[in-house]
Formats: C-alpha cells, sequence, structure tokens
C-alpha cells in the first residue's frame, strides 16, 4: 500500500481528490469538511413567509402557476371539434 498523501501514515482510504490514497484520519478531515461546505451553501428556506429564493421554492412556485393556468383554461377541445383562432394583427 502507498502512504498518505499528507502524512507517512499507511494510505487505506480513497477520497476524491488528485490524491487519492489518504490515511483514515486525512479522510474523515476531508468528508467532514466537504459535508460542512456543502451545508454552508445551502439556503435557508423561508417558504412561509412568501420570501424564498431558493432553487427548489421557484421551481415549486412555477409549476404551480402553470398548473393554474392550465385549470384555468380549462379541458381542451376534442380531436374532431373545430375550433377558430384570432389572427395576430
Amino acid at each position: 500500500m502507498k502512504c498518505c498523501a499528507y502524512c507517512r501514515h499507511e494510505g487505506t482510504t480513497r477520497i476524491v481528490s488528485t490524491t487519492q490514497r489518504v490515511c483514515l484520519e486525512h479522510a474523515l478531515e476531508f468528508w467532514t469538511g466537504l459535508l460542512a461546505f456543502a451545508m454552508e451553501c445551502t439556503e435557508r428556506c423561508v417558504k412561509h413567509e412568501g420570501l424564498c429564493s431558493c432553487r427548489s421554492c421557484e421551481e415549486s412556485s412555477a409549476s404551480t402557476q402553470r398548473a393554474i393556468a392550465i385549470a384555468a383554461a380549462g379541458p381542451p377541445p376534442p380531436d374532431h371539434q373545430s375550433f377558430s383562432i384570432g389572427l395576430a394583427s
């Protein structure tokens, strides 16, 4: 086995990095840091106050608005029924 890239201990664990082989201690440090970074990047959702701008709430809002517009338009006409469409001027 190779040595850890950061110290001289045995590199028993692989991490997602250019230096893949590391010891258990440095692997734990890497994954803990990565999870902490990922948690910092997420914004706190405040959708109950109506001020949320997170991607999930924005997509949900857009989806809800589309559903409301479709429901307001009503069902589409049957295939055999003809209908007129006004021309744009």
